[in-house]
Formats: C-alpha cells, structure tokens, sequence
C-alpha cells in the first residue's frame, strides 16, 4: 500500500492535504527548490546545509521520499536535487533507523524508488551521498548552472559541518519529545550503529537477496553514469 501511494500522483497530493507533516514538506505553489531522495541519502544534511546557507527562508519541499514528489517539481519547472546513494548503504542505515523495517520491504523500495528516477535524469541534478557530504556546496553550484538559480553555495567547513549536526541532533531531539537521541537515529557512527550494520549486512547479502540487491546496484550505477553524461551535455552548451 504504502508503495502505490508513494508512485501515485493522487494518493500523495491527498496525503498533502490529509496530514498535516505532508502538508509542509511538499511541493507547493511556494516552493523554490525540491530536495529528495530515498531515506538516509544525507536528506536531512542537504536540507539543513541549504537552509545555514541561504540569506532568507527558502522554501524547499523535502523528505516525501516519493518519486512523485520529484515529478512534481519537474513538471512545474522547480530546481529539482535528488540525492543517491549505494543500495547496500542505503538500506542498511535505513533499518538501522526504523529498528523494525523489513529489509526485502526496504530493497523494494529503493529499486521502484531508483527505477523510476532513470526516466527524470535529464531535469534534475543527481547527487551521491559522499559528494552531498564532502562538498555540498558544489552540489549547490551545479543547481544554479543547471537552472539559472541563484542559491548561496553551503562553505564546507568543518565549523559549519559540525554546526548541521548540532542542528541535525537538535531536529532529532525534538521529534523524541526531548529525549535523548537514539543512536539509531542519528547518521553519525557508533559502536550500537556498527554492530546492527554487520548483522543487516550478513542479511542483505544472503542469496535471498542477490538478485534484488544487483538491480539495486545496477540502477545506482546507471543513474552514477547517466547523471555524469547529462551534466557533460549541460556544460558543453554555450
């Protein structure tokens, strides 16, 4: 279920208006920039890297993490980012964070997710995980050359890195209720985080799994390859 409503157009702009959490976070007639991806592809990063470095509230549409999110923002000419990152990455952090995910449920997700965004490389930029997490300010950079934007770029320095996490941890903290954030629920590592990421990973990779897992890796690396060759076209343009 939850599936179908991701891929409908429909069913996601009913959830826009039915709760309240989606009504926020998408595409609206405000909206100046879409920021998305599958879960735990640095999302929250990107989104408060972009935030530290704009001069004024910008508002972004986020964290859907629906593909019809990204036709939306295609179809109305918004500046589109959508964040990637590799299959066997992805979704082990991602059951980490939701502690009771199944993780053919989350393999799935992330093929329809990825399958789908193939048909959208030519209108959005595509950027991987460690490229977003490195130097999120050329990821900015290639939005404004791609789109005549003019967003400040993020300065990628280890102050204002460390400054996104605190705020990162803070978001956390509110949504426990002011509790202690869980280490699941945080990106940065940990001894409890490594431990659930080796014995996911010994799941994950069991041959229950293979030939779902190489579609995964087949579609993260043809978007890698694709995204390379549209960014190629754009700049050669004069």
């Amino acid at each position: 279920m939850r599936r179908a409503i991701r891929r409908s157009p429909l069913c996601n702009w009913a959830l826009r208006w039915i709760v309240p959490k989606y009504r926020k976070l998408a595409v609206s007639v405000d909206t100046e920039i879409v920021i998305e991806g599958y879960p735990r592809c640095a999302n929250t990063f990107a989104v408060v890297a972009f935030r530290m470095a704009q001069p004024r509230d910008v508002p972004i549409a986020h964290h859907i993490h629906s593909l019809s999110q990204v036709r939306r923002g295609v179809r109305r000419r918004i500046p589109t980012l959508v964040l990637i990152r590799r299959p066997s990455e992805a979704i082990l952090s991602y059951v980490i964070r939701k502690e009771s995910a199944d993780i053919g449920w989350a393999l799935d997700e992330y093929v329809d997710f990825h399958r789908g965004l193939l048909a959208l490389v030519d209108d959005v930029i595509i950027a991987d995980f460690h490229e977003v997490t490195s130097d999120f300010g050329a990821v900015i950079r290639r939005v404004n050359q791609r789109f005549g934007s003019q967003f400040v770029e993020f300065d990628h320095t280890e102050e204002n890195v460390e400054a996104c996490y605190r705020q990162i941890d803070s978001i956390e903290r509110f949504f426990a209720g002011g509790r202690e954030v869980r280490a699941t629920h945080v990106a940065r590592p940990s001894e409890q985080r490594s431990q659930q990421k080796q014995a996911f990973a010994a799941e994950l990779e069991s041959p229950r799994f293979a030939s779902r897992l190489a579609e995964a890796e087949r579609l993260y690396d043809a978007l890698r390859r694709a995204s390379l060759s549209t960014e190629c076209q754009h700049s050669a343009r004069p």
